[in-house]
């Protein structure tokens, strides 16, 4: 009896993990729209806690999905001191990652993990180089709360936006968003300046088996798990759609 009761305990925070991790309010996106896909991120992981299923629903769908990494991650441990033998680790980590979620390349800039803001002018001339040989027709990044305020994920934002709005306006800009019920939950305890910045998802995308592909993709990196914990793959496990804020 005793094990029933907790297998239904067990069920029931499933259940209401996947109704905050979930909002069908938001209207749907259209996957097929787009075929080629760039994502832009500082740090290999980003891509998988960001939108790691809808980059396996696009790439399975026949989208070319490339992925540009910003920083070779190098403080990506809990101290968050450099290391530097983990920019091959984090780059070997990518690439296995990157073949779970069927992304056709991957992109390994080496700016600075935790030096983007000081690098601006460099950053975006990098960036604005890949997507003029990528040939995206959507750009995927962080909104500008950087999801938790992080200054590399803030500035990859900044800078994605501002080459969109100038140099490449006729390509689509997706900002990865908490659903609401998510967002409000981090409010309780997220700073007033990266509040304010925080997106309010305008589209969610049905993830279908990159559900899987994106749990999948994140036991991969094995260099991240003290530094992320257990959130993470518990949040993971719950989201059958990833939110999104199509920026106009």
């Amino acid at each position: 009896m005793a094990l029933l009761v907790a297998l239904l305990l067990l069920a029931l925070a499933w259940i209401a993990g996947v109704l905050l991790a979930t909002d069908l309010s938001v209207p749907a996106l259209d996957a097929r729209r787009h075929r080629d896909v760039l994502a832009v991120f500082p740090h290999a992981d980003d891509e998988v806690v960001a939108c790691g299923g809808t980059l396996h629903r696009l790439a399975a769908g026949g989208a070319r999905v490339t992925l540009l990494l910003l920083t070779a991650g190098e403080r990506g441990n809990p101290a968050g001191t450099p290391d530097p033998g983990l920019r091959a680790v984090r780059a070997a980590e990518a690439r296995a990652a990157a073949g779970v979620l069927r992304i056709a390349e991957v992109v390994q800039a080496d700016l600075g993990d935790g030096r983007l803001r000081e690098r601006t002018a460099e950053l975006a001339a990098f960036v604005e180089r890949t997507i003029d040989r990528a040939g995206p027709d959507l750009l995927i990044t962080y909104d500008l709360s950087g999801l938790y305020g992080h200054p590399d994920h803030i500035a990859c934002a900044e800078v994605v936006t501002e080459l969109r709005r100038t140099r490449f306006p006729g390509c689509a800009l997706w900002y990865a968003a908490l659903p609401p019920a998510a967002r409000r939950v981090a409010r309780l305890t997220g700073e007033p300046r990266v509040e304010d910045r925080r997106s309010a998802p305008t589209g969610r995308l049905f993830t279908g088996p990159g559900v899987v592909a994106r749990i999948r993709a994140w036991h991969v990196y094995q260099s991240q798990r003290r530094s992320l914990g257990w959130v993470f793959p518990v949040w993971f496990s719950l989201g059958l759609f990833e939110h999104f804020e199509v920026v106009p």
